[in-house]
């Protein structure tokens, strides 16, 4: 890893507002969109960068969509490299195989949902407020770019992923 290739600790701060729907609706408030689903993954630590594969791929598998469904997909990028072993990953008949029990690859994400404005290389990796940049964030393309379903999802050290399914109203 270099610092041209890897994600610099900024700072940074986001603030989301989660609310139960009734809410929304009692108190007139604006929605971004929705939290549809959720899931959480880890593997062998030695393999750390596949988090986000291993979160992201049991909870779309689990909504019956693909990535022709998903408008969006942010993975907050400990550095470049990790993206890319993702990326691989999924495209991988033998590995799609063997960690989740498919026929085949999951498939090939289009780049051109990746990361649309840059991930962390780019804009930074604010400690502690990632998860909440990078959900707001993509609940922000989807509203730029009209579009209806998005991914965010982080890698964690350890050889963790979290990732939440978001759709816009």
């Amino acid at each position: 890893m270099t610092p041209g290739n890897s994600s610099q600790i900024t700072d940074g701060a986001a603030m989301l507002v989660l609310a139960a729907e009734e809410v929304v609706d009692e108190y007139g408030l604006t929605s971004l969109g929705r939290v549809v689903d959720a899931n959480w993954g880890a593997l062998d630590p030695a393999e750390m960068g596949l988090g986000p594969v291993h979160a992201i791929t049991p909870m779309l598998k689990r909504n019956r969509l693909g990535w022709d469904d998903i408008d969006c997909v942010e993975v907050n990028e400990a550095f470049a490299a990790q993206v890319l072993g993702c990326l691989a990953a999924w495209e991988s008949d033998a590995y799609c195989k063997e960690h989740f029990g498919l026929d085949r690859a999951f498939g090939r994400l289009d780049r051109g949902k990746l990361n649309i404005d840059g991930g962390a290389i780019a804009l930074g990796h604010p400690i502690g407020a990632s998860g909440a940049r990078v959900v707001l964030h993509a609940l922000k393309v989807l509203e730029r770019t009209g579009g209806r379903r998005a991914v965010a999802s982080l890698c964690i050290g350890g050889g963790q992923g979290g990732a939440m399914l978001l759709e816009r109203p």
